[in-house]
């Protein structure tokens, strides 16, 4: 969705509201009551729980299959040619040598810093101040991470796999030298499986429970209404019912619409819009809706 339809959110978050406010007046505030409480043990159950399962999941049904998928990727990775394509493609006008880049991956020394010193002797000339530089190999390294993963992860764990590595949050500099050692395969491909991409993973099993745990209890919720109302003729036609009833919807909205961001959330990752998981603009413009969007960054 277009940054210029930024409102389309609001108007959503709107209508939800207006439109619980309204079913729960009617149904007046014994039934209201019920429903928003329904609504609200409904929430907190689904997200407390849902960290655990993702989690579970995650190591029993996912994680072993994408360390066996990495194995097999890194056989037939030359990490040396990858990151010197990298580095030429920083702008600095220089032509790496691979073979260089191997006497620095096989040394004991920081990556980070040796290359530095290398781009800065190619041509006998400082490419950069080395804040800029290290920020720009970051840079770099998320994009050899791209190519080394891509074929083998969703697009969003690449996605998070990259943001991790351009926040500073991993140390891809000494992965490479794991990934240098023909040894260490199976290794690399448990560390790139729980420390780059993981997260990933969990966040898309945790929001599917998230819906599946909160539909299955308003579910229950709406039965049991309907159950202790059963066979009752209604007796709350007054005008506080109607009005209490109203304030309860406001409630019972607000969870709902906390609900309809999660599936939004959901929606857009398995659609590969990586970047309206991570930041929409349109959401952050939003009055409203970005609330109930950003409260769900599980």
């Amino acid at each position: 969705m277009g940054v210029q339809l930024w409102w389309v959110y609001d108007i959503l978050a709107v209508a939800v509201l207006l439109i619980c406010i309204y079913l729960s007046g009617k149904k007046g505030v014994f039934k209201s009551v019920i429903t928003s409480v329904g609504c609200i043990v409904g929430a907190v159950i689904a997200v407390s729980v849902s960290g655990a399962v993702s989690d579970s999941l995650y190591k029993t049904t996912v994680r072993d299959g994408n360390i066996s998928k990495l194995e097999k990727t890194l056989i037939d990775t030359d990490i040396s040619s990858y990151m010197g394509n990298a580095l030429e493609g920083m702008g600095y006008n220089v032509v790496v040598s691979t073979k260089k880049l191997d006497e620095i991956f096989d040394s004991d020394k920081d990556v980070d810093e040796q290359l530095y010193k290398y781009m800065n002797n190619i041509n006998g000339k400082v490419v950069d101040d080395e804040e800029n530089f290290q920020k720009n190999l970051l840079e770099c390294y998320a994009m050899v991470m791209k190519r080394l993963i891509s074929d083998d992860v969703s697009k969003y764990a690449v996605e998070t796999a990259s943001r991790k590595i351009t926040d500073g949050d991993v140390d891809f500099g000494s992965l490479i030298k794991q990934i240098k050692d023909s040894d260490q395969r199976k290794d690399v491909a448990r560390i790139i499986s729980d420390d780059y991409i993981a997260d990933a993973y969990k966040n898309v099993i945790r929001l599917v429970a998230v819906t599946i745990l909160f539909v299955i209890i308003f579910i229950i919720t709406i039965l049991t209404v309907k159950a202790v109302t059963a066979g009752q003729r209604e007796t709350e036609n007054s005008k506080g019912s109607h009005i209490a009833g109203g304030i309860c919807g406001i409630i019972t909205g607000v969870v709902i619409l906390f609900m309809t961001a999660v599936i939004l959330r959901l929606y857009c990752i398995m659609g590969n819009n990586e970047m309206l998981f991570f930041g929409n603009e349109a959401v952050d413009k939003t009055y409203i809706f970005r609330y109930a969007y950003d409260f769900f960054k599980l």
